[in-house]
């Protein structure tokens, strides 16, 4: 037991560096090639639920044992499938873990407020109130995101290039909401992950196919960004978040034009939109877009850097996200116009389009291609290694 506890440590010391190392091609079974997998041992995470409560009910799927996080001291345990509730007023430490007494995380399931989810669970004081947050290991958490990030009626291969995607988003961005206790979010700021409700036998299959496998970059993990459909093509991440990757460059699209969608306002709500001292809108200049021509209020994918608007009292130059932000578009791929008394946006896509596009990537598994070329395709330079 002792040895396993140094051996499980000195492995999360090497997997929490900076530049994740290389894991070495695994041992093959000669009779049926498939990898001999030589441990079970997976990497855990904190997904926040719910914060800003005074009370919260829990019930546990085996016997488990509450602690104190910070002492390891036993508080209490927990009777399988007992209701039990914590009190802000009365919780006497600044933080407790359920976590199964015989069972690992991947075998426990937790149902808060009566919704399931995979792995045990954390409540931490703060800022006056409860913070609720799962633990859970890495392949659980994937096996109720990938149902919420893709549709389970695609492609096998597209599945599995989001289970990729989604893994390698998961490991790179450990601690993104390190102030507010956990790693990563449940919604679409992190990933969307709804637990034990979203589990689909498709998706599942997708996960397990590909356990333990991201993307590396020079021999670092690279950053994952996903989307729903780019429209035609992808974006590159420095135009959107500022950094720029060698991996996350435009990539084009077997089909263009994709997810068309139209968004009307009356120059009244675009002008109050604007702020008071924009006055009525007077005019939006703008190139007419062409996907994959840039120009010099364009990207390379055709995106919108920035627009003319011209009011009564002020004329802003705004940049498309700022546009997309204030006015609720799809995407920043986008035309516009200005006729009749309303203010039309005309464009494509859905998300910030960065990194692989959904719908492009079942497009591209339709048309015969596997999930190592589409990861290959969305994210330039890329490799695939299995981590555990």
């Amino acid at each position: 037991m002792i040895k396993r506890k140094i051996f499980a440590a000195v492995v999360a010391a090497i997997f929490f560096a900076v530049n994740f190392s290389t894991d070495a091609a695994p041992s093959v079974d000669k009779k049926t090639s498939a990898p001999i997998k030589k441990s079970v041992w997976q990497p855990e995470r904190k997904i926040g639920l719910l914060s800003g409560l005074t009370q919260i009910t829990f019930q546990m799927s085996e016997p488990c044992i509450m602690t104190d996080p910070d002492t390891k001291k036993v508080i209490q345990k927990i009777e399988k499938d007992k209701p039990f509730t914590i009190d802000f007023a009365s919780m006497k430490t600044e933080a407790v873990e359920v976590r199964g007494e015989k069972v690992e995380l991947k075998d426990l399931q937790v149902a808060i407020n009566g919704k399931k989810y995979f792995g045990g669970v954390r409540v931490n004081k703060n800022k006056g109130a409860l913070t609720i947050i799962n633990l859970i290991p890495v392949e659980e958490y994937l096996r109720g995101v990938l149902p919420e990030e893709m549709l389970i009626s695609s492609h096998p291969e597209a599945l599995k290039a989001q289970a990729v995607a989604a893994r390698s988003y998961t490991l790179k961005n450990v601690g993104r909401h390190k102030t507010d206790g956990y790693d990563l979010c449940d919604n679409t700021h992190c990933q969307t992950y709804e637990g034990v409700s979203s589990v689909s036998p498709t998706t599942d299959k997708a996960v397990l196919e590909t356990r333990g496998e991201i993307l590396y970059f020079n021999g670092a993990a690279a950053l994952t960004p996903f989307h729903t459909d780019s429209g035609g093509m992808t974006e590159s991440n420095e135009n959107v978040w500022g950094t720029k990757f060698p991996y996350l460059q435009p990539a084009e699209e077997l089909n263009k034009q994709t997810e068309e969608w139209t968004v009307k306002l009356t120059k009244t709500d675009f002008s109050e939109r604007m702020g008071a001292n924009f006055g009525s809108l007077q005019s939006i200049t703008l190139s007419n877009l062409l996907i994959g021509r840039s120009a010099a209020d364009r990207t390379q994918s055709g995106r919108v850097k920035f627009a003319i608007v011209a009011g009564s009292k002020k004329t802003f130059k705004m940049t498309g996200i700022e546009m997309r932000k204030k006015f609720s578009l799809p995407s920043t791929l986008f035309n516009v116009k200005v006729q009749s008394g309303e203010v039309i946006f005309e464009g494509f896509g859905r998300g910030h389009g960065v990194g692989m596009s959904q719908h492009g990537a079942n497009a591209y598994a339709l048309a015969g291609w596997t999930y190592d070329k589409i990861l290959q395709h969305y994210y330039k330079g890329t490799e695939i290694k299995k981590l555990y």
